[in-house]
């Protein structure tokens, strides 16, 4: 039987005498791969326990970001505040779920599971770069019922997949349900932001895009009362000076 101490010995040999090339590249073939698996979900779970053994979380660090820097690109004015929100909701949400799960008694990891639900948020950044496309490609009410459409399959596959990954642990009767609901209620959160960012977004650009009439007419108005009123003053000096 080989020792495991040898085994980690001679991977962490491997990988300090690789290239940085090397090793960026096999991080981007691992976080490739990990995206399969919430695409298409549906392995074994000795197939999900070997692909999250060796954990890490800078795919999920990429997704938040992704989603924060295209939520805070549309809100404008509020742009700080909305990266701010999407990337303390997303961690802060991950990791309560996560505890949630081990308080309940399911046998899962932290950082494992930290990574999975990261990953898991993948359809939904998908959905929010296509809600940014319908409205630069199509906009008005068309392009809002994509978006709700989008959002909403975006949804329910990320709680398959994530629903998927956390039924494998080992739970106790009756718990996992109850491991189940926050995760739900952690990809709706995510959503609604997504929703309720688009839903502003285009609140703020009809009301810029107003018919330029309706500007202008005050101001004509105001230029046709102008001129009563001179033609007014002319004729009462007029009438001072014939009487």
């Amino acid at each position: 039987m080989a020792n495991p101490f040898e085994m980690q010995e001679s991977t962490l040999d491997s990988t300090i005498d690789e290239s940085v090339w090397e090793s960026i590249k096999r991080d981007i073939i691992q976080v490739g791969r990990r995206l399969k698996l919430v695409v298409l979900p549906g392995l074994s779970t000795e197939q999900i326990q070997a692909e999250l053994r060796d954990w890490e979380l800078w795919g999920p660090l990429f997704i938040c970001m992704s989603l924060a820097i295209i939520l805070s690109v549309v809100a404008n004015d509020d742009a700080s505040l909305v990266f701010s929100v999407i990337f303390v909701v997303v961690w802060a949400g991950s990791a309560v779920v996560t505890i949630n799960a081990q308080l309940l008694g399911g046998k899962i990891s932290f950082f494992q599971t930290l990574c999975l639900l990261g990953y898991c948020i993948f359809p939904l950044l998908i959905s929010t770069g296509l809600c940014f496309l319908w409205n630069k490609v199509i906009g008005g009410t068309i392009a809002e019922i994509l978006q709700f459409v989008s959002v909403v399959i975006a949804l329910s596959w990320s709680i398959w997949a994530s629903s998927s990954f956390m039924a494998d642990a080992r739970f106790p009767d009756g718990r996992k349900l109850l491991a189940l609901y926050p995760v739900l209620l952690f990809y709706l959160s995510v959503a609604w932001m997504i929703l309720i960012g688009f839903q502003q977004h285009n609140r703020v650009a009809a009301d810029s895009q107003a018919p330029a009439q309706a500007g202008e007419t005050p101001a004509d108005a105001t230029d046709v009362g102008d001129y009563d009123e001179v033609i007014l003053e002319e004729g009462d000096a007029s009438r001072r000076f014939l009487f």
